[in-house]
Formats: C-alpha cells, structure tokens, sequence
C-alpha cells in the first residue's frame, strides 16, 4: 500500500471516528432508548440534525474505505481499521469523560501492536489491488 492510499484509510478512519462521536452526541440528546419509545425515538433519529451529520460522515468514511480496497488487499486493510479503536477511546475519554481503566489501555495497546506487525508484515510483499 503506498503513502496516498494509505492517507486515504487515515482519512476514512479519522471520518468514521467522527461520525462516532457526532451519533453519540446526538444519542444524548435523543435520550434513553428502549422498546416502550422506539418508534418515536427512531422518527425522532431521522429529524436529529447531529445523528443526520454522523451517518453521512459514516457514509463518506465508507466510500475512502471502498477506494483503499480497489487499490490495496483487504487482508491488510481491514486490520488497519483497527487503528479507530485508539481513537475512539481516547476521544471518548477526552470529549465524554468516560472512564479509561488501565486494562482497556491495554487491550488498545495490544490492538496496535498487532496492527505495527500487519504493516510490517506487508512491506515485504507487493501491494495488490484484488
């Protein structure tokens, strides 16, 4: 995978991270969700302009995403998607104050780990684009 199609993943990684915290920001506001109100709470979704602005964010993620695949083997870019779950937690710690223990700082940094050996892995062998 070469330095551009690589910035698009990053690009792609960084939009659904996005829309992430932009739906959960607007499952805030729509409130507790459950069987009683889910009819009204779905119209209500589909009104929500934060959970509008985060499907589309999802929806521009994944046309970076189908890019990457036209130009590089999936065996190497659906591990590298991982790469969101560092910045989910960490964003989820920073704009949400949720709490980050020390095991699940762990589990990310095992996580990352793996993908630093899914790219070295792959720069001995040629990109392929199927």
């Amino acid at each position: 995978m070469n330095r551009g199609v690589f910035l698009v993943l990053l690009a792609a990684i960084l939009c659904s991270v996005l829309g992430q915290f932009i739906l959960k920001a607007g499952a805030k506001i729509l409130g507790p969700i459950g069987a009683a109100n889910l009819v009204e709470k779905v119209i209500a979704m589909a009104t929500q302009p934060l959970i509008i602005a985060g499907l589309a964010l999802y929806a521009v993620s994944s046309i970076g995403f189908i890019v990457v695949l036209s130009r590089a083997n999936i065996s190497i870019v659906s591990p590298l998607l991982s790469i969101s779950y560092l910045f989910t937690v960490l964003g989820g710690k920073i704009v949400f104050n949720e709490p980050l223990p020390p095991l699940r700082l762990v589990g990310v940094g095992l996580i990352m780990t793996g993908v630093i050996f899914v790219l070295r892995g792959q720069a001995g062998s040629a990109a392929g684009g199927s």
